[in-house]
């Protein structure tokens, strides 16, 4: 194997690491919510499907529409790993301070999520409004988005 598909290699695998990480993390927090709340452990992954595909066709798709959402969800956290990674392999302060720049980027997703994706999919507005809900969801997306991402990457771009 040529040394620049190794470092494509290295560099998918701790992609998907780090993704699968942070979507582990956050299905197992939302699972464990949605028991506490006594409602359906699909319910959270329905809700990604129907930001996608509409009310409509979650309930027409009943509870099998969910893998749907663990699909998006998952995808969403990969790709947040990807644009992670592309931004810390020319911006090397982000490998050298990873907390930090785990801080600043689980804020950056919730922002980008709440406040753009969401309002553009077929939910057309923002899941998160007022002080309490959105003072709860910052940090819950710090410690399990943003972190593991940044953590993750960094640790591993030390080693490359």
């Amino acid at each position: 194997m040529s040394e620049a598909r190794r470092q494509r290699a290295y560099a998918a695998s701790t992609v998907a690491i780090a993704g699968v990480a942070a979507g582990a993390i956050d299905l197992a927090f939302n699972t464990v919510r949605s028991l506490q709340a006594g409602t359906s452990v699909l319910r959270p992954w329905k809700g990604v499907a129907a930001a996608l595909l509409g009310k409509d066709a979650v309930i027409q798709g009943g509870d099998a529409i969910a893998i749907v959402g663990v699909g998006l969800h998952f995808l969403i956290t990969i790709g947040a790993a990807a644009i992670y990674y592309l931004v810390a392999k020319r911006q090397g302060w982000l490998v050298r301070h990873a907390f930090l720049s785990g801080l600043v980027f689980g804020t950056i997703f919730f922002l980008a999520m709440n406040y753009v994706i969401l309002p553009l999919s077929v939910m057309g507005r923002s899941l998160y409004v007022g002080v309490e809900t959105i003072a709860i969801a910052v940090p819950s997306h710090i410690i399990m988005i943003g972190l593991p991402i940044s953590l993750i990457i960094g640790c591993r771009m030390k080693k490359a």
